[in-house]
């Protein structure tokens, strides 16, 4: 796993046969961290749900903006198990999904819920605007 500076955040590389990037940028209020790849899978999924939870932790972020650039979503099970596995994590922490892919969006949006009901501060967006100002502000 390598580590190198990008304006002001961070980027990390997942080894793997797949490209996994996890970037990083941190605002005043919140963290934006971005995770591109070309597929998904429970490992991977949690991989990088650990490391954006070290690095919200190392910086004392309570905000965070996910933006998940893949397009595809993992089986029903694997993502209902990961969705209870971050709700169970991240109580405290307000996040706000950003999601540029239409294909997934449904899917997307019906396990944000979920976890939503579960207790989290989770909300599925499509722009980057919206996602920030409910993030910057206590309203839904």
């Amino acid at each position: 796993m390598s580590i190198r500076n990008l304006s002001g955040g961070s980027s990390l590389m997942k080894p793997s046969p797949a490209r996994v990037e996890l970037t990083f940028n941190e605002h005043s209020e919140y963290l934006h961290a971005r995770i591109s790849a070309p597929f998904i899978d429970s490992a991977t999924g949690m991989w990088y749900l650990g490391e954006i939870f070290l690095e919200c932790a190392n910086r004392r972020k309570k905000k965070l903006l996910l933006e998940r650039d893949i397009p595809c979503m993992m089986p029903q099970d694997e993502l209902v198990s990961t969705m209870d596995h971050l709700v169970s994590m991240q109580l405290d922490t307000r996040i706000a999904f950003l999601n540029p892919h239409a294909a997934v969006a449904d899917e997307l949006k019906q396990i944000i819920k979920y976890g939503s009901e579960q207790g989290a501060k989770f909300k599925y967006f499509e722009a980057f605007e919206e996602a920030e100002q409910w993030l910057l502000h206590d309203g839904e």
